[in-house]
């Protein structure tokens, strides 16, 4: 498995300086936590960050590039996912509702959210357990897409553990702590009949791929995966503990974040952004070569030598777990909030409904764009 990934060591730094504040007893409030984050941008300089994708163009179907909304978008971790993003970009979906997008990635859905807190980007892709989260510490912070609300992870362990017994005292890899990588080895293990931290140590080691290092290298018993790297790493002898992409648990795993103070002003960019997601989606479905190419790059696949995980990725993720119309599900947030509960006792008085702004696809549905769009056909 290509062990590169884009910026990979801006990430590291990125975020080893920005620790989730909301995770941190020591620092509970969400001021000293934007703090550090600013702190963290001016070492590094988001620009140092940002990925801008994209065609130079000097005009385009809304006029010239200056007319058009600039927006910073920051992405929490390189995942397949994302590639709704580039295609949104390459194809010049964004342009079309008058927007430049700046994709941000960083490394983590509570990292990507510090720097949402922060103002450094305006919206974020990431989890729902990392908006829950915030929310709870008293951030101001608002689902209001969903891309994938059902989970896509793969409990995947080396070849001696053969079953939930032999993972008794072992560890298992998580990204950070609030991470919906966290949540789903605690569903993993809640399944399996394990408790987290009595029967399995839970580590934050970061990214995919470092958590695969992570595996090969056996400083964990295993880690959960998603699409295409749960096929790599099959292919390298580990095995499926437990395949959780089957069982249909609730999981906002690609989600859509703001604050509704940026709703507020600017509620027209926000609909429109929405709108140039959800067209990059019904067209993903229908555009499988311009999909895996941007896959090959996105992840540092090379489509000749993976051609077969990344056309499994597309059909498996891509195509079977992007809703359609992408609402937040409600009950998913109710069950992450559920989930955070037993770990954070200041969420037992939390309204989890309160993350949740259906507004924006709502308006969305009521005037007949998803209608139009889903009609075009095949």
């Amino acid at each position: 498995m290509p062990k590169d990934r884009i910026g990979y060591s801006t990430f590291t730094a990125c975020r080893k300086l920005a620790k989730p504040v909301w995770l941190n007893p020591a620092f509970s409030s969400t001021v000293k936590f934007a703090s550090q984050v600013i702190i963290c941008f001016l070492l590094l300089g988001l620009p140092s960050c940002s990925v801008q994708h994209g065609k130079d163009r000097s005009t385009d179907r809304v006029g010239p590039r200056a007319s058009r909304t600039k927006l910073n978008v920051s992405t929490s971790s390189t995942t397949a996912t994302q590639v709704v993003f580039l295609y949104a970009i390459e194809k010049g979906i964004f342009d079309k509702y008058g927007l430049e997008v700046t994709i941000t990635p960083i490394d983590g859905g509570s990292r990507s959210l510090a720097a949402l807190i922060s103002r450094g980007v305006q919206l974020c892709e990431t989890s729902g357990p990392a908006v829950v989260q915030a929310a709870v510490a008293g951030a101001d912070v608002a689902l209001i897409g969903g891309l994938v609300n059902t989970s896509v992870y793969s409990l995947l362990v080396a070849d001696s553990i053969r079953s939930a017994s032999d993972l008794k005292g072992k560890a298992i890899a998580i990204s950070s702590p609030g991470s919906a990588s966290e949540m789903a080895v605690h569903q993993a293990l809640k399944i399996l009949g394990l408790q987290p931290d009595r029967d399995v140590t839970v580590l934050a080691i970061g990214g995919q791929g470092e958590r695969v290092a992570a595996l090969q290298a056996g400083y964990v018993a295993g880690t959960v995966l998603d699409p295409p790297e749960t096929f790599l790493v099959l292919k390298q002898g580990y095995h499926l503990l437990l395949d959780m992409s089957e069982m249909n648990l609730p999981d906002l795993h690609t989600g859509i974040a703001t604050s509704r103070a940026f709703i507020e002003k600017n509620r027209s960019t926000v609909v429109n952004f929405m709108k140039a997601i959800s067209e990059a989606t019904y067209l993903i479905k229908r555009d499988k070569e311009t999909t895996l190419a941007l896959l090959g790059k996105l992840l540092s696949l090379d489509l000749h030598n993976y051609s077969a995980p990344l056309a499994e990725t597309y059909e498996v993720l891509l195509k079977g777990k992007l809703v359609d119309i992408p609402y937040p599900s409600v009950d998913v947030i109710k069950a992450t909030h559920a989930e955070i509960t037993e770990t954070n006792p200041n969420a037992v008085r939390f309204n989890p409904e309160r993350v949740v702004d259906l507004s924006i696809v709502q308006e969305l549905e009521d005037g007949g764009f998803y209608r139009d769009l889903w009609s075009k056909g095949p």
